[in-house]
């Protein structure tokens, strides 16, 4: 697996002296410095690479600051901010349907059939992949209604759409018309997301509408972005056969940015939560931004996913495995080795059991959690090629003996 880049910039300290701050992450990395106990350590992002996850941080030492990396084992502080993090609000396209499917369901038993027809085909658009169509079908009568649930599905269709203003207002009328626990708990998520969400400017492109933030991101770097989305969809979608009826969102933002935004775990390096969510990182001195290896093969694994919610659900071990597939990642021999090792231990889970979502997941789970999947998807490949991938997506009703299959082709 690549490093997926998450700055944080969070102080943890070191458990011990003379720790070493290595070049690398690798056995055979050198150490350029020592750190003594309770040196204080920004973490810059998460390697999950190896067998083992080790971070990027920077020291003060001597005076200087100094970049390097260290094993996540010779950190202290890990546990309380992974907690943290598994326990933080996050919201996504799911989550905001799940809200509103309710107070649907009540008005198809009571109301006219006008009202009902509306709310059906705004539902349906949003299931589609439609949110700005469904979103101008509602707007008109959701801007004159007092009707709670009308506001309610307005709301979900302006945040589907990437119009998180309107859809504070509207969910913010309906809570003032009817309480509603479950869409006071989303107002109050997406209120957050879009408190911390400074990504204004708008550029687009064939397939994609990108939203980025100025300041923190160039001009230049977004065109690069908006091409290199455009790029990866026509890829990826002729790969999976996926079609989109509207332009992917995707929202480009400085590494603090998208972190309060969206209460990431640390070593994540993007999001697709109904629109792809990036952190960009800033230039080193003297150089400009723009899309390097380690930021298209983000893409590129984000736009995996929008494609898959175009097709269907698909639970995380072959969202993942696609996702890491087609971005040109591999499973690197010490991990490899590792997965061997807790496989033979009875350590590792059947694919049936990592179906989750897995934004909480601490870091060393992680490293599991997407070897495993990155291997059932290659054994998946190997044994039944691009074809029985396709086949597979078509025929949904066919993953369970599927899974079963590479269970066994990979011992677990």
């Amino acid at each position: 697996m690549p490093a997926l880049i998450a700055l944080l910039f969070l102080a943890i300290s070191v458990k011990q002296d003379q720790t070493p701050l290595m070049n690398g992450c690798s056995g055979q990395a050198e150490t350029i410095a020592t750190l003594a106990a309770g040196t204080e350590v920004d973490i810059r992002f998460a390697m999950l690479s190896g067998a083992t996850p080790c971070y990027k941080v920077a020291a003060k030492i001597d005076g200087k600051t100094v970049t390097g990396y260290v094993a996540a084992s010779a950190l202290d502080g890990l546990d309380a901010f992974q907690k943290g993090l598994r326990d933080a609000p996050q919201v996504d396209a799911a989550q905001v349907m799940d809200a509103v499917r309710p107070a649907v369901a009540s008005v198809r038993i009571s109301g006219s059939g006008k009202l009902v027809a509306l709310l059906n085909q705004t539902m349906g658009l949003m299931d589609s992949g439609q949110p700005e169509k469904a979103f101008e079908l509602i707007q008109p009568t959701a801007s004159a209604s007092k009707d709670p649930v009308v506001l309610t599905v307005a709301g979900a269709a302006a945040w589907r759409a990437d119009e998180s203003a309107k859809a504070l207002e509207y969910w913010r009328s309906a809570l003032a018309l009817q309480p509603n626990a479950q869409l006071e708990a989303l107002y109050k998520k997406v209120e957050k997301e879009s408190s911390n969400d400074k990504s204004s400017a708008r550029l687009y492109g064939i397939r994609v509408a990108l939203r980025y933030e100025e300041g923190a991101i160039g001009v230049d770097a977004a065109r690069g972005m908006v091409a290199a989305l455009d790029q990866e969809f026509a890829r990826i979608s002729g790969e999976l056969g996926c079609s989109a009826q509207e332009r992917i969102v995707a929202i480009a933002q400085s590494p603090e940015a998208y972190r309060k935004s969206t209460d990431a775990a640390e070593w994540s390096g993007g999001q697709y939560d109904g629109r792809i969510r990036v952190p960009v990182a800033p230039a080193a001195s003297g150089e400009s931004q723009s899309v390097d290896a380690v930021l298209r093969r983000t893409l590129a694994h984000e736009i995996t996913h929008a494609c898959l919610s175009m097709i269907g659900k698909w639970p995380a071990w072959l969202q993942e495995g696609l996702a890491q597939k087609l971005s040109g990642d591999v499973v690197s021999p010490p991990l490899r080795e590792k997965l061997t090792e807790w496989s033979r231990e009875g350590k590792l889970p059947k694919l049936a059991n990592l179906g989750q979502d897995w934004s909480r997941l601490d870091t060393a789970h992680a490293v599991m959690a997407y070897g495993l999947s990155l291997e059932a998807v290659d054994a998946f490949y190997d044994t039944y090629g691009i074809d029985g991938v396709r086949n597979l997506l078509r025929s949904p009703e066919r993953l369970e003996a599927i899974a079963a299959d590479l269970d066994s082709r990979l011992g677990l």
